[in-house]
């Protein structure tokens, strides 16, 4: 054989085992490991009121701890806490309607803000499958508790309405499909580049997602997502149903799977009823940018 045509076949054979390679991904953390997670997510609400544009904005900024508890075979366990919540949000008609940061001082009378600095006591424990589904989240009742209890002095019947409306944002069915939305990303089996698979998550949020390999370097897995999203929310004064599309970028660490990165832009629109105006539809469009950053404290 010739030289120049042994060559081109070595480096046929390589190049062909190499397009082959397929990857096992999942969370490869071990008892002891810490994720810090810091999130910032964005949300602009327009609404079209006979021609009047009411204009919302909503800014979140959270940070939070994960540490590994235990692993096994299938199941990881994390206690994980709130080191930081952080909400503000406008209305274009009705100004500033909440703002509240724990890292700030709380004045005696600002309700609010002495209830969500309660999320930063608790400590709650979290069961996630290795592919990134979570099966429960507890001590939330512990959490929610602490934060009607820091609320005030109130009177049973008002920490009762109170807790039942915590329950909706901060109970564990609620956490496990915000949480979802950051861990959940990996396929029950092997994966090439350039392979795809689905899921989907639930919630006031709920959205069927395909997700991508799109390439792989020494430390990191490079995963896109394009998801088909729908709004479903009900709350004392508001429903909205909404539907739209999200894409997301997504970089996993090749060494402990957890996430490096995700960055996820999504458009819903839909209509709206405000209840106090006896049903009338209300043309709506939200804008949603989120990222997650991740620092890894790996054994």
């Amino acid at each position: 054989m010739k030289p120049v045509a042994f060559f081109l076949l070595i480096f046929g054979l390589c190049a062909t085992a190499f397009a082959q390679k397929s990857y096992d991904l999942g969370y490869k953390v071990q008892k002891g490991d810490a994720f810090k997670v810091y999130q910032s997510a964005d949300q602009e609400i327009i609404q079209d009121m006979n021609g009047e544009k009411h204009e919302m904005s909503n800014m979140i900024e959270g940070e939070y701890t994960f540490r590994v508890a235990s692993v096994n075979d299938s199941i990881i366990i994390f206690n994980f806490k709130f080191d930081r919540f952080k909400m503000k949000s406008t209305s274009s008609l009705m100004g500033e309607l909440m703002n509240v940061d724990t890292k700030d001082s709380i004045n005696a009378d600002d309700v609010e803000a002495k209830l969500f600095s309660g999320i930063t006591a608790a400590s709650l424990k979290m069961k996630m499958y290795k592919n990134g589904h979570i099966k429960s989240i507890s001590g939330t009742e512990q959490l929610i508790e602490g934060m009607v209890n820091n609320a005030g002095d109130f009177n049973a019947f008002t920490k009762e309405l109170m807790k039942e409306s915590m329950k909706k944002e901060f109970g564990g069915a609620t956490l496990s499909e915000s949480f979802e939305q950051l861990t959940y990303v990996y396929p029950k089996v092997s994966v090439k580049k350039g392979d795809t698979w689905r899921n989907n998550f639930k919630g006031d949020l709920s959205s069927s997602n395909v997700w991508t390999l799109e390439n792989v370097s020494e430390a990191v897995f490079m995963i896109s997502g394009k998801s088909d999203v729908s709004f479903k929310i009900e709350d004392d004064t508001i429903m909205m149903d909404l539907s739209g599309t999200m894409t997301s970028k997504v970089n996993t660490s090749r060494i402990s799977g957890f996430i490096s990165s995700v960055s996820s832009t999504s458009t819903a629109t839909g209509t709206s009823v405000m209840k106090s105006m006896k049903g009338v539809l209300i043309p709506t469009t939200v804008t949603t940018k989120i990222t997650y950053k991740v620092k890894n404290y790996v054994q």
